[in-house]
Formats: C-alpha cells, structure tokens, sequence
C-alpha cells in the first residue's frame, strides 16, 4: 500500500519544470490509455495495488466488486468504463486510487498506473463549459502543462449518487 505521502517522496520527475508563482493545485497523476489524468490530491486517501476484487451481483457496469481496506468495505470502479473507454485486465502497472468523496464516503478507482504527484498552477487549467453531457460532466478542467495535456477529474460529481 502506498500513501499520498509516500507517493510524494520519489516521484518527482526528472525533467525541469517551467517556473510559475501563484496557486497551483497538486493532483495525483495517473493513466488511461494514453491520456493523462489528475486528482486534486487533497481528494485521495492512498494508492494500493490491485489485489482481490470481490465481485457484487446486479452492480452497475463500471463496479469491478469490492475490497477491504483495513476493516472498511470499499466499491471499486473500472474507470476506463465509467469514461467509455474497452476494459482491460488489470496488470502489474495497475492501480485503485483511493478517494474521500467526504467523511463517510470512499471509493477506489481502478487506473492502468499512476505516475506522479505534480503542482500544476491554477491558472494553466481551462474550465469545462458548464453544458456538460457525458463522461465530460465528470471533468473539472484541462491544463496545458510542461507538453501535457492533463485532464483534471472532478470526483465529486463522478460518484454523486453512487457511494
């Protein structure tokens, strides 16, 4: 199991930053395919590896099933299928991002990998529109940073309704 904290300690990457001062929000990056994605990091409780999955009977089709987490029963969702994209079996790389919707609310998303924790400056993020149809409605914002595009997930309203 990997804390934020412990994902904070080594993972910055090697390559040189661009300098901005002003507020930047720190995300949790990680993959689906080739996009490139981030959690506000003050959403994330912990980074685990892929264990066993329990399957759930008549759950939504983007539920995997559930895992214990330290005593606590945790829904975890195919995030490559909640945003569309074919599932794929989870791999060595793979990993279930654990999220604090609020106190008494969390859930784990499955990802292809994580990569990094990076502090992305608020102002390099565009805001989505406010018609947002689709998986698009889970969206907070996209930034243009360092040669990335990072999408920046809004996990509050991906999960309203499904805790």
């Amino acid at each position: 199991m990997t804390s934020t904290n412990q994902l904070l300690d080594g993972v910055i990457g090697d390559e040189e930053e661009e300098q901005y001062s002003g507020p930047s929000i720190r995300c949790v990056m990680f993959n689906l395919d080739s996009e490139v994605y981030g959690i506000n990091v003050k959403k994330v409780r912990e980074v685990l590896r892929v264990g066993s999955i329990r399957k759930v009977e008549g759950a939504a089709h983007n539920v995997l099933g559930v895992i214990n987490v330290r005593g606590v029963i945790v829904t975890v969702v195919d995030t490559r299928a909640t945003y569309g994209l074919m599932s794929k079996p989870a791999d060595e790389l793979s990993r279930i991002i654990i999220v604090e919707l609020d106190t008494d609310n969390i859930v784990g998303m499955m990802v292809d990998c994580v990569t990094e924790v990076k502090d992305i400056p608020e102002k390099k993020f565009e805001p989505m529109s406010a018609t947002k149809e689709g998986a698009s409605r889970y969206l907070q914002g996209i930034a243009h940073y360092n040669g990335d595009v990072i999408i920046l997930i809004d996990v509050d309203s991906m999960f309203s309704g499904q805790a």
